[in-house]
Order: structure tokens, then C-alpha cells, then sequence
């Protein structure tokens, strides 16, 4: 693989599985982003995780996460509760409401990550999660040096 071609093809690659994931959901009162939100509450559930914690890690800015954090508000699927120590942040945790979305769309997650990888061998598919950690731990890092983030 030609270096040069790195950048097409992972976006290539994210732009078709948020498609498909999409399609996969589309039944669901949900979005991907919105699912992405859910899905990191859920696995943080014992930290307490304000906007900007939240938004460090979605990759995304407080800016963007506001109108999605608005909207999961409104479903009743997450609650904001005011950070006694700080009155002027809220922790966001995630309701049974939207434990319960979440899992349903989960499972279609997973189904289309083991189609995905259905051919792969199994060091293939750690090879490959251990090759983009490594990416995204190199990122950060060039991130954190550039004063622009």
C-alpha cells in the first residue's frame, strides 16, 4: 500500500461504516453520533464526565456535543446534574431510558462488526486495533503539541 493512499482509505473506511451503521439503526430513535455519546457514558459510568470531558472523548469540541447533548436531554436518555463542587458544570450520566437504547443499538453494532470482519483472522483483527491505538495515541500526541488544540 502506497502511503499516500493511508488517509483515503481510512476515511473511506469511516464514511462506510457510519453508513452502514446508520442504515443498521435507522429504525431506532437514535444516531450514530448519538449512540457514540451513549456509548462513552456507558462505559464511563463510575467517572463523573462533564461536556468537555465528554467531548475529548468523542474527538469532537464542546461546541459540537452541545446540540447533541441538548437533544439526548430532551429524549430523557441522559440527565445533567450540577457538579456540587463546581455550580457552574454539570456531570452528564446516562438514564436507564438511555442504557436501554443504547443496548438495542449495540447489538446491531456488533452484528455489523462481526459481518465486517467475518473472513479475518482473529490476529488480523488485533493487528489491526493495535495499528489505529497506535495512530490515534501518535495523533493526540501531535495534537498536544500543536498549540491550535
Amino acid at each position: 500500500m502506497k502511503l499516500k493512499r493511508f488517509p483515503n482509505l481510512v476515511r473511506c473506511c469511516w464514511f462506510g461504516l457510519n453508513y452502514l451503521f446508520r442504515e443498521r439503526i435507522s429504525h431506532l430513535p437514535i444516531t450514530t453520533v448519538q449512540y457514540t455519546v451513549l456509548r462513552t457514558l456507558y462505559d464511563s459510568q463510575s467517572k463523573k464526565l462533564n461536556q468537555k470531558d465528554l467531548a475529548i472523548l468523542i474527538a469532537t469540541n464542546k461546541n459540537n456535543l452541545s446540540a447533541i447533548i441538548k437533544r439526548l436531554e430532551l429524549l430523557g436518555y441522559i440527565e445533567l446534574i450540577q457538579n456540587p463542587h463546581d455550580k457552574r458544570e454539570n456531570i452528564i450520566k446516562i438514564t436507564s431510558k438511555g442504557e436501554n437504547i443504547y443496548q438495542i443499538s449495540k447489538e446491531k453494532a456488533i452484528e455489523l462488526q462481526t459481518e465486517i470482519s467475518m473472513g479475518m483472522e482473529s490476529a488480523d483483527q488485533t493487528a489491526m486495533s493495535e495499528y489505529l491505538e497506535r495512530i490515534n495515541s501518535k495523533i493526540q500526541c501531535l495534537q498536544k503539541d500543536d498549540k491550535r488544540f
